[in-house]
């Protein structure tokens, strides 16, 4: 394998350490039910899953600001080795606590289980233009990935343009103009 290099075991039990090898998205989703926005990301790493040390969600707007930005780190600084897992929201309050969470197999028999971690974070209704997603190992390096969204995807009406709303409403009063005209001519 290139750029890849063995180093000794982990401390962890976890096995071989691989240094050099950036972890990767395995899978990405985004849905919307009951009015929440669920962003499922499965980020996996060829040491093992708990090489992972942060996965970070933003919410960006159309300028790419941030509106919404939550994190899950399972340890708190990549030297300490205890995990501890949390969620944090260092902008915006759109997370909820209760829906979120990050799984692992346990007991992993497959090159999957050893290596794969699903965040899924759920948000209530926020708007944004994108997506941005970064995993980091703890090693740190990282996997980004973003994914453009319309401004109505993450809450709130559809955007209707002020030109077809007003159009709409001169062509409705028209109808309804001429409708009691002709009811004027016939006498009723």
């Amino acid at each position: 394998m290139l750029g890849a290099s063995a180093a000794p075991a982990r401390g962890d039990g976890s096995g071989i350490t691989v240094i050099n090898v950036a972890p990767q998205f395995s899978g990405l989703s985004i849905r919307t039910e009951d009015g929440l926005n669920y962003i499922d990301v499965v980020v996996s790493d060829y040491n093992s899953w708990s090489d992972i040390f942060r996965v970070r969600v933003e919410v960006l707007d159309s300028l790419q600001a941030a509106v919404a930005d939550v994190v899950f780190q399972a340890y708190p600084d990549n030297v300490t080795l205890t995990r501890q897992p949390r969620f944090t929201e260092p902008v915006g309050s759109y997370l909820v606590w209760t829906l979120s969470q990050a799984t692992v197999n346990s007991q992993p028999v497959t090159v999957e289980e050893r290596t794969e971690m699903r965040v899924t974070f759920v948000l209530s209704p926020v708007k944004g233009a994108w997506v941005s997603v970064t995993a980091t190992d703890l090693g740190g390096l990282e996997a980004f990935a973003e994914v453009q969204y319309s401004a109505g995807f993450f809450g709130g009406l559809p955007q209707i343009p002020a030109f077809f709303v007003a159009a709409f409403a001169l062509a409705a009063a028209a109808v309804i103009v001429r409708l009691r005209i002709r009811r004027d001519r016939r006498g009723e």
